[in-house]
């Protein structure tokens, strides 16, 4: 099954965080196929921390969501992901944000990311890579419109485009770009 990750980092050796929490997802049969270029974001919500990086990536597993979920999870607690402030600083941070299958609800997993849409750190590097995947083009639309349309819900927030994403030995697409 293939999903849309989007992952942040914005304490300790942040590049180094996304290459290793990607290093994790493929240790764990979760494997990317496409990465985004990595992006610096101001913080939303919580404000006095610094800025993070942000990447999104198309993944391929035959985990169904909540197992991702708890995967992901698993990941960030081994990275040392220690909650202290609700949208606080954080090393690693993986979220679910799409899966070719549509919607998914429960008690702790919301598909669509319930943020998605009035984050500008999900959105860039998403629409990115999103059509690489062949079956997110109702959330490719809908991003593209929002954005397009709706720039008021955005105010405040920053993002900006460093690099190509590669990893010593991989380069997700980046030689078709």
């Amino acid at each position: 099954m293939k999903y849309l990750l989007s992952l942040g980092s914005n304490t300790g050796d942040t590049f180094e965080n996304l290459k290793e929490a990607i290093r994790r997802l493929e240790e764990k049969s979760i494997f990317v196929e496409d990465c985004s270029s990595v992006y610096s974001s101001n913080p939303v919500d919580y404000l006095e921390q610094n800025d993070f990086l942000n990447i999104s990536l198309i993944v391929e597993t035959s985990c169904e969501p909540q197992q991702l979920l708890s995967e992901l999870k698993t990941i960030e607690h081994e990275m040392g992901r220690v909650k202290t402030i609700e949208k606080g600083p954080r090393n690693i941070d993986l979220d679910i944000i799409f899966w070719e299958k549509g919607s998914f609800t429960s008690n702790d997993l919301t598909i669509p990311h319930k943020e998605t849409e009035n984050r500008l750190f999900v959105i860039f590097p998403t629409l990115e890579i999103i059509g690489s995947a062949g079956c997110f083009g109702e959330e490719k639309s809908r991003l593209d419109h929002i954005l397009e349309t709706e720039q008021d819900r955005f105010t405040g927030q920053k993002i900006e485009k460093l690099c190509p994403f590669k990893i010593e030995g991989e380069d997700y697409g980046w030689e078709n770009r």
